[in-house]
Formats: C-alpha cells, structure tokens, sequence
C-alpha cells in the first residue's frame, strides 16, 4: 500500500514542534508563519483551532504557546509509552556501528539494574546480565547519577564506601563538572587484568558468604577516582567502558549508555570518534522518549 501523508495534518505538527521548541517565549502570529513558511490566514486557521481546543494557549498581547491540553497529553504518554520499546532500537544501533557489545543502565531503588543489552559481553560468559543488579554504593553507580546533579552525587558520596576512598572529592567534583559539559564519562582499564569496578561488581554481587566478600575487598585497590576521565587525550588510552546519559522530560538522567571497549592503547582519534558517537545516540535516544539533557547548550 502506497504511504498516504497529510499536508492539514503536518502543518499543525509544525505548529505543535515550533511552540514546544520556544517553550519560554511565546510566539506571534508573524514569527510562527515566517518560520513555518505558511500564510497569515493559513496559520491563524490553525492556531484559532488549536486554542480552541486546548493545545495552544493566546496570551493577552496576541502571542501564543502551548496551552493545558498538551500537558494532558504528556502524562497520557508517560503511562502509555513504554521507554524500553524505543530505546532498545537506539542501542542496537550503537552495537551496529561500533561492533562492540552496548548496555542501557537505570538506577532503582539505590541499585544499578540492567535493563537492555545489545551483544555478547564478553567471551565466554553466557549470561545474559538483563535484570542482573549491583549496588550503587561508591564507587560504583557513579555513571548513573553524575549527570542527576549535585543532590544526587552528594547523597551517592554519603553512603558507606565497598572500597576506601582515598583521593580527594575535589578530583571526582572536576571529573564529574567535564562530563556534563562534553556529554559522556570513560572509564578506564587499570593495570589489573580487569576493570577494577567491574570485578569489583562481580564480587559484591557472587552470592559468597559476606566474611569471604570483606576478605576478598581487602585485597583490591582503594578507590582514587583516577580511572575515571571525561576528556579524550591527545595519547593513546586504555578504556574500559565509556557512558552517557538518557534524560527523561524533566531533564532527569533516567537511563545510561554504556558502551564495552575493554581495549588497550585505543588511539585518540578511535577514542575521539567512538565518544561522539556514543553521546549523539544518548541525545537521540533522550529526543526519542520526549526528553531534554539540562547540561547541553
């Protein structure tokens, strides 16, 4: 069958979008039909029947936004959109075109859960790790709340360490303010066979006796925040993991990209390209569930 469009119907989308990408300033009649290439009548029609149902409010000096009906509409979709339906598409996309293996990662109830998986994680390790759990406690979890604000990382810092912290909060704070301005956190491999955090995950998470867990932590490196960084370097690196967040509508980080590198001395320009592909597919992926990231523009 042969696709059917409707001209009526995509001008008032156009409408629709215009006002909610000026949200904080109303817009003229004027402004809305230049910028939409439209007519005055044309456009008047449109925005007299928006208002008069709701979705567009006129302002007493002649200007219009968008009116209560919309808000109705918003949280219709917020019980009615399931978020994993048109996310898990965005991550298998990632996997695609970088060919390594991506998660998407939610905090709940002071536990990081992952909820999608694109790709095997790993060889040799069958599991599928969709559902799987792991404290959010430092210094794991930072990944999923850093770009929540500084509320929610304080909290995060407040809680009982697994590992002591022996680096000043001053080098994590610096880490923390470059990842929300460039848009994505690497995590990087230590001189250990295995990411620290990740091994460190695992064992928290083993199902062996807590005296054996405790005896175990003993033996692993203090936490220093130094395998973290938010910058690109202009030398060869060795990354673990490399994250960016999802933002919901109120510009909450409600899930995380996380994409496994697991590779040594990755090249700049390799590590340069894979970054900004990564936050490009968080930024659509957010625009996607009708989100905004706070920390852009």
């Amino acid at each position: 069958m042969p696709e059917r469009r409707s001209p009526p119907t995509e001008r008032v989308a156009q409408v629709l979008n215009l006002l909610a990408d000026h949200a904080g300033r109303p817009l003229s009649l004027a402004v809305i039909a230049e910028r939409l290439d439209l007519s005055k009548p044309t456009c008047l029609g449109i925005l007299t029947t928006l208002t008069e149902t709701g979705f567009v409010h006129r302002t007493a000096d002649k200007t219009y936004r968008l009116g209560a009906a919309i808000a109705r509409l918003g949280r219709a979709a917020d019980v009615g959109v399931a978020p994993l339906d048109v996310l898990l598409p965005h991550l298998n996309d990632l996997h695609r075109d970088l060919g390594l293996s991506c998660l998407l990662t939610a905090l709940r109830d002071g536990e990081t859960v992952v909820v999608g998986r694109a790709g095997a994680i790993g060889t040799g390790r069958p599991q599928d790790l969709v559902g799987d759990r792991f404290p959010a406690v430092p210094p794991l979890g930072l990944a999923e709340l850093l770009w929540n604000g500084d509320q929610a990382l304080d909290t995060w810092l407040e809680r009982t360490p697994l590992v002591p912290v022996t680096a000043r909060r001053g080098r994590l704070r610096r880490v923390v303010r470059e990842a929300r301005e460039s848009g994505f956190l690497i995590e990087c491999l230590t001189a250990a066979p295995a990411a620290r955090n990740d091994v460190l995950a695992n064992l928290v998470t083993s199902g062996m006796p807590d005296a054996t867990i405790a005896t175990l932590r003993d033996y692993l490196p203090d936490a220093d925040w130094e395998e973290f960084t938010a910058e690109v370097p202009d030398e060869a690196l060795d990354v673990a993991t490399i994250h960016a967040p999802v933002h919901d509508h109120q510009g909450a980080q409600c899930f995380t990209v996380s994409v496994v590198v697991g590779r040594r001395r990755l090249p700049p320009r390799t590590c340069a390209k894979w970054t900004r592909t990564i936050t490009e597919s968080a930024l659509a992926a957010t625009a996607a569930i009708g989100g905004w990231n706070p920390w852009t523009g």
